[in-house]
């Protein structure tokens, strides 16, 4: 379980359109296989990770600001093909 209240002060969010927009992103929009992504993504980057620090800084137990912004990164782009499918579907 995400605590968001940790990530807001661990990582400065401190408006609430910051707060509103980092919940929806990682609540709605993050995939539940995002553990395998972001690996995959930082092991291109050769930055080596595993899937219980990826987890532990999406909850808030350990900073570590590249796996987080790869973590938001990710769902940023769920959220945009989300939203293109929803658009697709409604021609």
């Amino acid at each position: 379980m995400t605590n968001l209240n940790k990530l807001y002060t661990s990582y400065d969010v401190n408006t609430p359109k910051e707060r509103e927009v980092l919940k929806d992103l990682l609540t709605k929009y993050l995939p539940k296989e995002y553990t395998a992504i972001v690996i995959s993504k930082l092991k291109a980057k050769h930055y080596e990770v595993d899937s219980q620090t990826v987890r532990n800084t999406k909850c808030g137990l350990t900073k570590n600001i590249v796996i987080f912004n790869t973590i938001v990164e990710i769902a940023r782009e769920y959220k945009s093909i989300t939203l293109k499918l929803k658009e697709n579907l409604k021609e």
